[in-house]
């Protein structure tokens, strides 16, 4: 495998910075690893640090770059420490600081020459280059996802975000793809796994839309899913823990460790959901936290005033698992408030 004219040989370990950009002051670089086994095997991808305050994935990964052994592994194993350096040196969440773009939307897709494109790839009167983010999302793409076989995308909580452990997964509409997905799913062991298919919340029609890597990865024909677990950019041990096992328990059920699987528990399958948006501005009351079981009219919160006048109650529109809220307690209209996955069935 060559990754950029690097070219790796079985049975090494190599860490580097690939150049992925360019700014004012020069060539703007990812840390990545890449593991190669001694033995034939998949390739997998684990990318950390899309958005940068979701520092749990970050420590996961390089605790992932530091443990595998290319003496043990089949296959190789590209790992993406952060794709996002700048947010992560300026505290910034979810975005890079220098272009204010949003890396989860900006991967290469079919509808980026469409009129309708959001993105702005060079066609505007008053910005007609590539931004840094648009640069980097186009040399990870090429590069590390498409010479893999298999992805995850690693999340957690923002800075001002919680969230129970779950594995989100988006469907693409072709049947042995998606059935492949929701197998790879099932390999990390975590007790909820999300599937989502474009127009399963009804609050945000076009998600999972073009741009978002996991699901440019699944419309490429490469299983891939989002590890989410941590919260409000805290690296915790049992979070971190959580997650660099779950990507051991992908690795181990992909042949690419040697072990036996263990018999893999029975998931909280949620299908679809719900996401909850301020109207109002106030101060945010939640009554509800992280992986509380809700009830379709169940009241979750609400907004108030300088005053104390409640302005908006929030309530649950579905039965299911509360898998994300913010914590902090001061909302704008527009603001995301809590994140709700519908109730399914239970998968072997």
């Amino acid at each position: 495998m060559q990754i950029d004219g690097t070219e790796l040989k079985r049975g090494t370990k190599k860490s580097w910075t690939l150049p992925a950009g360019e700014t004012a002051i020069g060539s703007y670089g990812i840390p990545i690893t890449v593991i190669s086994g001694l033995r034939e095997g998949p390739t997998l991808a684990v990318m950390a640090g899309c958005h940068p305050g979701e520092l749990v994935a970050i420590a996961a990964a390089i605790r992932i770059s530091k443990q595998i052994d290319p003496s043990s592994l089949s296959g190789t194993l590209i790992i993406v420490h952060v794709q996002n350096p700048l947010g992560l040196q300026f505290k910034q969440a979810y975005v890079n600081p220098l272009d204010g773009m949003n890396l989860s939307g900006a991967y290469p897709h079919d509808e980026a020459d469409s009129k309708n494109s959001s993105l702005d790839l060079g066609k505007s009167s008053v910005h007609r280059a590539r931004s840094l983010t648009i640069q980097v999302a186009e040399k990870l793409f090429r590069e590390i996802v498409k010479q893999s076989d298999y992805l995850v995308d690693m999340h957690g909580g923002e800075l001002n975000e919680s969230l129970v452990p779950n594995i989100e997964i988006l469907m693409c509409g072709n049947k042995d793809i998606d059935e492949r997905t929701r197998d790879f799913a099932k390999l990390f062991g975590f007790e909820l796994v999300w599937e989502l298919s474009t127009g399963g919340i009804p609050e945000m029609p076009n998600y999972p839309g073009p741009g978002m890597l996991v699901y440019e990865a699944v419309r490429s024909g490469i299983p891939a899913a989002y590890c989410e677990c941590g919260r409000e950019g805290k690296i915790e041990e049992e979070y971190v823990q959580k997650s660099f096992q779950g990507v051991r328990n992908l690795m181990i059920g992909l042949g690419m460790l040697g072990e036996e699987p263990k018999r893999s528990l029975n998931c909280n399958w949620l299908v679809g959901g719900s996401v909850i948006f301020a109207a109002r501005a106030g101060l945010f009351v939640s009554f509800v936290k992280a992986g509380d079981m809700l009830r379709k009219g169940q009241e979750l919160g609400y907004i108030m005033d300088i005053w104390g006048e409640r302005l908006e109650t929030f309530r649950s529109s579905v039965d299911g698992v509360l898998l994300n809220t913010i914590t902090l307690g001061v909302a704008n209209p527009g603001d995301m408030l809590y994140v709700i996955g519908s109730s399914g069935d239970s998968k072997n």
